[in-house]
């Protein structure tokens, strides 16, 4: 007999807002959340506004893309990179 990923079935109410079960065979599915989004510029003055995603509910579990979904890599507190290599910087004035 093969169990889902429920909360019913394991007795945790919280795992059914963290899991999604599609049927017994199937894997979880993580629920993912944005954040809050960042207002950035590259060195063209160019402005892009990166979104700040929690993969998963209580966890401290981040990832990051611009509004079109292009994947940005975190660097520090002031700066994220494109998988072009170009170099964007937070702005404070926004």
């Amino acid at each position: 007999m093969h169990r889902s990923f429920t909360g019913e079935t394991l007795g945790w109410k919280t795992l059914d807002a963290i899991w999604k079960s599609d049927g017994p065979n199937k894997r979880p599915t993580q629920v993912r959340r944005a954040l809050h989004t960042e207002h950035c510029r590259d060195k063209d003055c160019k402005r892009y506004k990166v979104v700040v995603w929690r993969e998963w509910p209580g966890l401290s579990l981040t990832s990051y893309t611009l509004e079109d979904g292009t994947p940005v890599h975190y660097e520090d507190e002031c700066y994220f990179t494109l998988p072009s290599g170009k170099m964007l910087t937070r702005c404070e004035d926004e």
